[in-house]
């Protein structure tokens, strides 16, 4: 029995122009063991608006936790961000979980002719951001005047369902991120870091090896503590860049090294990784249990799997309670 319940995650479905159909699938995923269902903020690979589907998907479903993974900081100034933020918490009576991230795919911003700086700059405007959010959501008039953003004699509204305030969620790969996760985060997300703007390639899988994610957990755990904070009270969450379920135990080698070909990664890296997720229900329901009894990850998103993939890994989890 795991010490804490597993918490799961998957990519909110894809929306086409049966929006009937879809929020259909939003109930019947409501039903499911799911803990919550993920939006990410990026606008080159036909995903909706990141604000718009959540506020969708809170008013269609009842118990889901609607999560913001991540909300991109370059995109959107932080007013605008705590507005919107506030605003879905009251629409879906108190639960957003708000990831928030300094951005990272330089292909996006070159499109959209946004300057892509180095990742310390994106990193420091994220961090007073962050600020800025939580200041907002006390009530309370805010004046900043920082290097990034300047704010005065702003009340945010409306009060959130959630006090203080929306779960945050806050991760990456580097430590100034999970450093940040560790001070201000209820939510830290441990994965690759994707300094070099790609999240396909053997690097992003090499790089959520066992050792490198114990360091990077504890970069968060030590953050925790030397805020007052207490780091077991966080939760840990690992993202799956693909999750492959299959039916037999002799399928699992093969479609493993079929994952690994397309990260150009050595199959025994993609088998020890926490970046994949390959096996049987029971073999996958195992990896995550060692992941959580050894590295303390407690919450795993499966990313952008089918959900009628991951159901039977999710109901076997849930049975775990």
């Amino acid at each position: 029995m795991p010490s804490r319940p597993i918490k799961t995650a998957l990519y909110a479905p894809a929306l086409g122009r049966d929006v009937a159909a879809w929020q259909a699938e939003l109930r019947r995923l409501d039903d499911s063991g799911l803990s919550a269902l993920s939006v990410s903020d990026h606008f080159m690979v036909g995903r909706v608006d990141p604000v718009a589907a959540l506020t969708a998907i809170a008013m269609s479903t009842r118990r889901l936790r609607v999560m913001a993974l991540v909300l991109c900081n370059d995109y959107r100034h932080p007013v605008i961000t705590h507005h919107a933020a506030a605003s879905i918490d009251v629409l879906s009576g108190g639960r957003l979980d708000l990831g928030l991230g300094a951005g990272y795919l330089a292909a996006e911003y070159a499109a959209a002719g946004l300057p892509y700086d180095p990742p310390g700059q994106r990193v420091d405007r994220l961090a007073e951001s962050v600020g800025v959010i939580k200041a907002l959501f006390a009530g309370r008039p805010v004046h900043h005047e920082g290097a990034a953003y300047s704010v005065t004699g702003l009340a945010g509204v409306p009060a959130p369902v959630q006090t203080p305030h929306p779960p945050l969620l806050i991760g990456g790969g580097g430590k100034r991120m999970l450093t940040m996760a560790g001070e201000h985060a209820q939510i830290a997300g441990i994965h690759s870091n994707l300094r070099h703007g790609s999240a396909y390639d053997a690097a992003v899988i090499e790089d959520m090896l066992p050792d490198r994610m114990a360091r990077k957990i504890a970069w968060v755990r030590e953050a925790a503590e030397r805020a007052g904070r207490d780091p077991d009270q966080l939760d840990y969450l690992s993202i799956t860049w693909t999750c492959r379920v299959v039916d037999s135990p002799r399928q699992t080698d093969a479609a493993l090294a079929e994952v690994c070909r397309a990260y150009a990664v050595d199959p025994e890296v993609g088998r020890r990784s926490a970046g994949l997720l390959v096996g049987t229900v029971e073999q996958c329901v195992e990896q995550l249990l060692q992941r959580q009894d050894e590295l303390g990850l407690n919450y795993v998103d499966f990313g952008a799997a089918k959900a009628a993939e991951v159901e039977p890994l999710v109901a076997a989890l849930s049975a775990l309670d």
